[in-house]
Protein backbone atom coordinates (compact mmCIF):
# COMPACT_ATOMS: atom_id res chain seq x y z
CA UNK A 1 0.00 0.00 0.00
CA UNK A 2 1.21 3.49 -0.93
CA UNK A 3 1.12 6.13 1.71
CA UNK A 4 1.55 9.83 0.85
CA UNK A 5 3.58 11.91 3.12
CA UNK A 6 1.81 15.06 4.42
CA UNK A 7 3.78 17.42 2.16
CA UNK A 8 2.65 15.54 -0.96
CA UNK A 9 -0.98 15.60 0.21
CA UNK A 10 -0.78 19.35 0.68
CA UNK A 11 0.64 19.79 -2.83
CA UNK A 12 -2.12 17.66 -4.40
CA UNK A 13 -4.86 19.50 -2.49
CA UNK A 14 -3.42 22.83 -3.54
CA UNK A 15 -3.29 21.66 -7.16
CA UNK A 16 -6.96 20.59 -7.09
CA UNK A 17 -7.95 23.88 -5.49
CA UNK A 18 -6.06 25.81 -8.18
CA UNK A 19 -7.77 23.87 -10.98
CA UNK A 20 -11.26 24.42 -9.52
CA UNK A 21 -10.66 28.14 -9.09
CA UNK A 22 -9.33 28.44 -12.66
CA UNK A 23 -12.44 26.76 -14.11
CA UNK A 24 -14.75 29.05 -12.15
CA UNK A 25 -12.86 32.11 -13.31
CA UNK A 26 -13.06 31.05 -16.97
CA UNK A 27 -16.79 30.27 -16.82
CA UNK A 28 -17.70 33.53 -15.12
CA UNK A 29 -15.27 35.76 -17.04
CA UNK A 30 -17.98 38.04 -18.39
CA UNK A 31 -19.75 38.41 -15.08
CA UNK A 32 -16.42 39.02 -13.32
CA UNK A 33 -15.61 41.76 -15.83
CA UNK A 34 -18.94 43.43 -15.13
CA UNK A 35 -18.34 43.26 -11.40
CA UNK A 36 -14.88 44.74 -11.75
CA UNK A 37 -16.16 47.39 -14.18
CA UNK A 38 -19.55 48.51 -12.84
CA UNK A 39 -19.60 51.54 -15.18
CA UNK A 40 -19.91 49.39 -18.33
CA UNK A 41 -23.47 49.72 -19.66
CA UNK A 42 -25.45 46.78 -21.05
CA UNK A 43 -27.20 47.17 -24.42
CA UNK A 44 -29.48 44.70 -26.25
CA UNK A 45 -31.46 45.44 -29.42
CA UNK A 46 -34.25 43.65 -31.32
CA UNK A 47 -36.37 44.81 -34.27
CA UNK A 48 -39.90 43.71 -35.17
CA UNK A 49 -41.88 44.53 -38.31
CA UNK A 50 -45.58 44.42 -39.15
CA UNK A 51 -44.81 42.32 -42.21
CA UNK A 52 -41.75 40.77 -43.82
CA UNK A 53 -43.56 40.23 -47.13
CA UNK A 54 -44.40 43.35 -49.13
CA UNK A 55 -45.36 44.22 -52.66
CA UNK A 56 -43.58 46.84 -54.73
CA UNK A 57 -44.00 50.32 -53.23
CA UNK A 58 -45.70 48.97 -50.11
CA UNK A 59 -44.78 50.11 -46.60
CA UNK A 60 -44.32 48.53 -43.19
CA UNK A 61 -43.46 49.90 -39.75
CA UNK A 62 -40.35 48.66 -37.95
CA UNK A 63 -40.12 48.99 -34.17
CA UNK A 64 -36.95 48.55 -32.14
CA UNK A 65 -36.98 47.14 -28.61
CA UNK A 66 -33.93 48.37 -26.68
CA UNK A 67 -32.76 47.09 -23.30
CA UNK A 68 -30.21 49.59 -22.00
CA UNK A 69 -28.95 50.17 -18.48
CA UNK A 70 -27.78 53.72 -19.12
CA UNK A 71 -29.50 56.99 -20.04
CA UNK A 72 -31.74 56.29 -23.09
CA UNK A 73 -31.31 59.87 -24.31
CA UNK A 74 -27.65 59.08 -25.02
CA UNK A 75 -28.54 56.46 -27.65
CA UNK A 76 -28.12 57.15 -31.37
CA UNK A 77 -30.15 55.13 -33.89
CA UNK A 78 -28.77 54.49 -37.39
CA UNK A 79 -31.11 52.69 -39.81
CA UNK A 80 -29.93 51.40 -43.17
CA UNK A 81 -31.81 49.70 -46.02
CA UNK A 82 -30.16 47.71 -48.79
CA UNK A 83 -32.79 49.16 -51.13
CA UNK A 84 -36.00 51.14 -50.66
CA UNK A 85 -36.48 54.12 -48.36
CA UNK A 86 -36.41 54.75 -44.61
CA UNK A 87 -38.90 57.32 -43.33
CA UNK A 88 -38.28 58.73 -39.85
CA UNK A 89 -35.68 57.95 -37.22
CA UNK A 90 -35.37 56.74 -33.65
CA UNK A 91 -36.93 53.54 -32.33
CA UNK A 92 -39.71 53.40 -34.96
CA UNK A 93 -39.48 53.97 -38.73
CA UNK A 94 -41.50 53.30 -41.87
CA UNK A 95 -39.85 51.24 -44.61
CA UNK A 96 -40.95 51.84 -48.21
CA UNK A 97 -40.32 48.86 -50.46
CA UNK A 98 -38.35 49.51 -53.68
CA UNK A 99 -39.73 49.25 -57.20
CA UNK A 100 -37.96 45.96 -57.93
CA UNK A 101 -38.81 42.58 -56.38
CA UNK A 102 -36.24 40.74 -54.27
CA UNK A 103 -35.00 40.11 -50.73
CA UNK A 104 -33.61 43.19 -49.00
CA UNK A 105 -31.78 43.62 -45.71
CA UNK A 106 -32.63 46.33 -43.20
CA UNK A 107 -30.29 46.94 -40.30
CA UNK A 108 -30.28 49.08 -37.18
CA UNK A 109 -27.19 50.15 -35.27
CA UNK A 110 -27.70 51.56 -31.77
CA UNK A 111 -24.82 53.17 -29.91
CA UNK A 112 -24.13 55.41 -26.94
CA UNK A 113 -20.73 56.37 -28.30
CA UNK A 114 -18.93 53.66 -26.37
CA UNK A 115 -20.77 50.42 -27.05
CA UNK A 116 -22.96 49.52 -30.02
CA UNK A 117 -25.31 46.77 -31.09
CA UNK A 118 -26.55 45.90 -34.58
CA UNK A 119 -29.70 44.02 -35.55
CA UNK A 120 -30.64 42.98 -39.11
CA UNK A 121 -33.68 41.44 -40.78
CA UNK A 122 -34.84 40.72 -44.32
CA UNK A 123 -37.89 41.95 -46.21
CA UNK A 124 -39.20 40.01 -49.24
CA UNK A 125 -40.65 42.27 -51.95
CA UNK A 126 -42.94 40.84 -54.62
CA UNK A 127 -44.60 42.36 -57.67
CA UNK A 128 -48.12 41.57 -56.45
CA UNK A 129 -51.34 43.09 -57.74
CA UNK A 130 -51.75 46.75 -56.89
CA UNK A 131 -52.38 50.19 -58.31
CA UNK A 132 -49.93 52.77 -56.98
CA UNK A 133 -50.08 56.53 -57.43
CA UNK A 134 -47.50 58.86 -55.89
CA UNK A 135 -49.05 62.27 -56.56
CA UNK A 136 -47.11 64.40 -54.03
CA UNK A 137 -50.13 66.70 -54.16
CA UNK A 138 -51.01 69.37 -51.59
CA UNK A 139 -54.55 70.03 -50.50
CA UNK A 140 -55.34 73.68 -51.26
CA UNK A 141 -54.90 75.81 -48.16
CA UNK A 142 -57.54 78.51 -48.67
CA UNK A 143 -60.59 76.86 -47.09
CA UNK A 144 -61.48 74.76 -44.07
CA UNK A 145 -62.77 71.90 -46.26
CA UNK A 146 -60.41 70.71 -48.99
CA UNK A 147 -60.85 67.93 -51.57
CA UNK A 148 -58.62 65.83 -53.79
CA UNK A 149 -60.45 63.68 -56.35
CA UNK A 150 -59.13 60.72 -58.36
CA UNK A 151 -60.45 58.41 -61.07
CA UNK A 152 -59.92 54.70 -60.46
CA UNK A 153 -60.26 52.43 -63.50
CA UNK A 154 -60.47 48.81 -62.32
CA UNK A 155 -59.57 46.24 -64.97
CA UNK A 156 -59.27 43.18 -62.74
CA UNK A 157 -59.88 42.20 -59.08
CA UNK A 158 -57.35 39.65 -57.86
CA UNK A 159 -58.32 39.06 -54.25
CA UNK A 160 -61.29 39.33 -51.92
CA UNK A 161 -59.83 41.80 -49.42
CA UNK A 162 -59.26 44.89 -51.56
CA UNK A 163 -57.46 47.57 -49.56
CA UNK A 164 -56.96 51.30 -50.00
CA UNK A 165 -53.74 52.60 -48.48
CA UNK A 166 -52.89 56.27 -48.07
CA UNK A 167 -49.81 58.16 -46.96
CA UNK A 168 -50.28 61.78 -45.92
CA UNK A 169 -47.55 64.14 -44.73
CA UNK A 170 -48.40 66.70 -42.06
CA UNK A 171 -45.85 69.17 -43.37
CA UNK A 172 -46.59 72.73 -42.20
CA UNK A 173 -49.77 72.19 -40.19
CA UNK A 174 -49.32 72.60 -36.43
CA UNK A 175 -52.52 70.75 -35.45
CA UNK A 176 -54.29 67.66 -36.73
CA UNK A 177 -57.08 67.41 -39.29
CA UNK A 178 -60.09 65.21 -40.02
CA UNK A 179 -59.88 62.91 -43.05
CA UNK A 180 -62.89 61.51 -44.91
CA UNK A 181 -62.78 59.25 -47.97
CA UNK A 182 -65.62 58.39 -50.33
CA UNK A 183 -65.80 56.06 -53.31
CA UNK A 184 -68.67 56.84 -55.68
CA UNK A 185 -70.10 59.10 -52.94
CA UNK A 186 -70.18 56.23 -50.40
CA UNK A 187 -68.27 56.86 -47.17
CA UNK A 188 -65.48 54.42 -46.43
CA UNK A 189 -63.84 56.69 -43.85
CA UNK A 190 -65.57 59.49 -41.95
CA UNK A 191 -63.89 62.27 -39.95
CA UNK A 192 -60.83 60.23 -39.01
CA UNK A 193 -58.45 62.33 -36.90
CA UNK A 194 -54.96 62.35 -38.36
CA UNK A 195 -51.76 64.14 -37.41
CA UNK A 196 -50.84 65.67 -34.09
CA UNK A 197 -50.26 68.98 -32.32
CA UNK A 198 -46.98 70.77 -33.04
CA UNK A 199 -44.93 67.84 -34.34
CA UNK A 200 -41.16 68.19 -33.98
CA UNK A 201 -40.75 67.42 -37.68
CA UNK A 202 -43.01 66.63 -40.67
CA UNK A 203 -45.17 63.67 -39.66
CA UNK A 204 -46.09 60.84 -42.04
CA UNK A 205 -49.57 59.42 -41.48
CA UNK A 206 -50.31 56.06 -43.14
CA UNK A 207 -53.22 53.66 -42.82
CA UNK A 208 -55.24 50.95 -44.61
CA UNK A 209 -58.97 50.97 -45.32
CA UNK A 210 -60.96 47.92 -46.43
CA UNK A 211 -62.90 48.77 -49.62
CA UNK A 212 -63.97 45.25 -50.58
CA UNK A 213 -67.65 46.07 -50.04
CA UNK A 214 -67.45 49.03 -52.45
CA UNK A 215 -65.18 47.79 -55.23
CA UNK A 216 -66.88 44.57 -56.25
CA UNK A 217 -66.59 44.72 -60.03
CA UNK A 218 -64.50 46.20 -62.81
CA UNK A 219 -65.29 49.70 -64.01
CA UNK A 220 -64.72 53.38 -63.19
CA UNK A 221 -64.84 54.69 -59.61
CA UNK A 222 -64.51 58.20 -58.21
CA UNK A 223 -62.28 58.42 -55.13
CA UNK A 224 -62.46 61.61 -53.06
CA UNK A 225 -60.24 62.48 -50.09
CA UNK A 226 -61.56 65.34 -47.98
CA UNK A 227 -59.68 67.17 -45.23
CA UNK A 228 -61.45 69.29 -42.64
CA UNK A 229 -58.64 71.44 -41.30
CA UNK A 230 -58.36 73.66 -38.24
CA UNK A 231 -55.48 75.85 -39.40
CA UNK A 232 -55.87 77.10 -42.96
CA UNK A 233 -52.46 77.52 -44.57
CA UNK A 234 -50.61 76.76 -47.77
CA UNK A 235 -48.68 73.50 -48.19
CA UNK A 236 -49.89 72.15 -44.86
CA UNK A 237 -50.96 68.63 -45.91
CA UNK A 238 -49.38 66.56 -48.69
CA UNK A 239 -50.87 63.41 -50.20
CA UNK A 240 -47.73 61.36 -50.86
CA UNK A 241 -49.18 58.02 -51.94
CA UNK A 242 -52.53 56.50 -52.80
CA UNK A 243 -52.63 52.76 -53.37
CA UNK A 244 -55.18 50.03 -54.06
CA UNK A 245 -53.99 46.54 -53.14
CA UNK A 246 -55.57 43.59 -54.92
CA UNK A 247 -56.50 45.43 -58.11
CA UNK A 248 -55.17 45.92 -61.61
CA UNK A 249 -55.93 49.10 -63.51
CA UNK A 250 -55.09 52.79 -63.41
CA UNK A 251 -55.44 55.69 -61.00
CA UNK A 252 -55.29 59.34 -62.04
CA UNK A 253 -56.27 62.75 -60.67
CA UNK A 254 -59.59 64.08 -61.88
CA UNK A 255 -59.43 67.47 -63.55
Amino acid sequence: MLFLIPSNRIQINFLLFYVIISVIVIISACDTENLLNPDIEMLEVEVETESQELIIGDTTTLNATVDYTGDPSALIYKWNAESGRILGNGKSIVYVAPQLPGRYQISLEVTDGEIKKTYSLHIDVEIGSSIILIPNRYWKGNTFTQDLTYKLAVKEINREDVTLRYEILQEAAQVGAFLSITINNTNILQDNLIGTIQPNEPLLVADDVDVSHIITDTGIYEVKLTLDVIDVMEKAWLLKKLMFIGLEGTLSESQ
